[in-house]
């Protein structure tokens, strides 16, 4: 083997092993880039798991009256707006409410069912006054 063959395989070697430590190093920066990522998010995740259970295990702890006291006044607000108008339809009206925002019934079955209370509510109503000219007219007699 010649000097210029030996020479040559040589700087063939040696451009093959740059490429090949590029390779692993574009590969090694891309595989470090994405552990960075997923150790970030996991560690974010476990923070904000110790800050809830702090915050949760602290409301047990101290009672979380502001919460309670929250509730209670809007409870009270509901159960005496409930007392004083005093009809079922209006309770059935606020349950339907309730039952669309929740999102146990669609939009579509909440309007068909608030028509149909509406709808009785209506012949409740004539009813009543049916029954109250009924009335009358016996007194009349």
């Amino acid at each position: 083997m010649d000097g210029k063959k030996a020479l040559y395989y040589g700087a063939v070697a040696i451009a093959v092993f740059i490429g090949v430590s590029v390779l692993i190093s574009v590969a090694w920066w891309f595989l470090s880039l994405v552990w960075a990522i997923a150790t970030g998010i996991v560690s974010l995740a476990v923070f904000v798991g110790v800050v809830y259970a702090l915050y949760k295990a602290g409301a047990w702890a101290f009672g979380d009256d502001a919460s309670h006291a929250a509730g209670e006044s809007l409870g009270r607000s509901r159960s005496s707006s409930a007392s004083s108008t005093g009809s079922g339809s209006e309770s059935r009206q606020d349950r339907l409410r309730r039952q669309y925002v929740e999102g146990q019934i669609s939009e579509a079955e909440f309007e068909r069912r608030i028509a149909s209370e509406l709808e009785t509510e209506e012949l409740d109503d004539i009813d009543r006054e049916l029954a109250d000219i009924d009335r009358e007219i016996e007194r009349e007699r």
